[in-house]
């Protein structure tokens, strides 16, 4: 019973860490694409609790996000490679958005 229990969270880390990769994959390209950025990972891969459809949710943060929505959307979405589901804001939304506790979606986030 317990080489079962050991397998099993054996094999859910390893998912997770694979998750996790492909999240620093593309906080990698984003930092390639604009530069100065900050990615953070949140949700529920970043929680532990993900399934096998769980997308990987990311916040970027970058003042070389085009001003936009639609663009900063096209130009995040262009970078995706496989689960990624992001999210952009420039530094000032960030800013409002945490003065308001409107990133309390963050709290346990992974910054990348």
């Amino acid at each position: 019973m317990r080489s079962i229990l050991a397998s099993a969270l054996a094999r859910r880390a390893e998912e997770r860490e694979a998750l996790l990769q492909e999240a620093r994959a593309y906080a990698q390209r984003v930092r390639n694409s604009l530069g100065e950025a900050e990615v953070y990972l949140y949700g529920s891969v970043a929680r532990g609790d993900f399934n096998l459809e769980s997308d990987i949710d990311l916040l970027v943060v970058s003042p070389n996000l085009p001003k936009d929505p639609l663009e900063r959307a096209r130009l995040l979405f262009s970078l995706r490679q496989g689960r990624e589901e992001p999210k952009g804001l420039l530094p000032q939304e960030f800013a409002q958005l945490r003065a308001r506790g409107g990133l309390w979606f963050l709290e346990e986030a992974v910054p990348l």
